[in-house]
């Protein structure tokens, strides 16, 4: 099915977490942190995160389901660049910044803290 840009991105964020379940509110924290700008936009992504099969609703809580995490999927990548900027997850202000690549484009700039709360450790194993 044919997506926005950010839905894309949203979708891609999604299949690369690193977790099992998570709250719908930690989900849409990070969707908000990450991809979308408004809470209509993290709404979009979430309903076609379900549609999907990429999350699923139990107890409570969003499970991203076993078969989910098999699929094959573009690794993201982390990329440092050297520049002012202002970290999209906290706010402050930096000169190095982090950006994630996913298969539907960038998104950042974080720090270097704030680039590893957002449930992608794997990316970090091979430093």
């Amino acid at each position: 099915m044919k997506y926005s840009k950010t839905v894309e991105k949203g979708l891609d964020f999604i299949k690369a977490i690193d977790a099992t379940e998570l709250t719908p509110l930690e989900i849409r924290d990070l969707l908000h942190k990450t991809v979308a700008n408004t809470f209509d936009d993290v709404d979009k992504i979430m309903t076609a995160a379900r549609k999907e099969g990429i999350i699923t609703d139990k107890n409570g809580m969003c499970h991203f389901p076993y078969e989910a995490h098999e699929l094959e999927f573009f690794k993201p990548k982390i990329k440092q660049t050297k520049e002012s900027n202002k970290c999209r997850f906290c706010g402050r202000s930096m000169n190095e910044s982090h950006y994630i690549e996913l298969k539907s484009g960038l998104i950042g700039p974080y720090g270097s803290t704030c680039v590893r709360k957002l449930y992608l450790d794997y990316l970090f194993e091979e430093e």
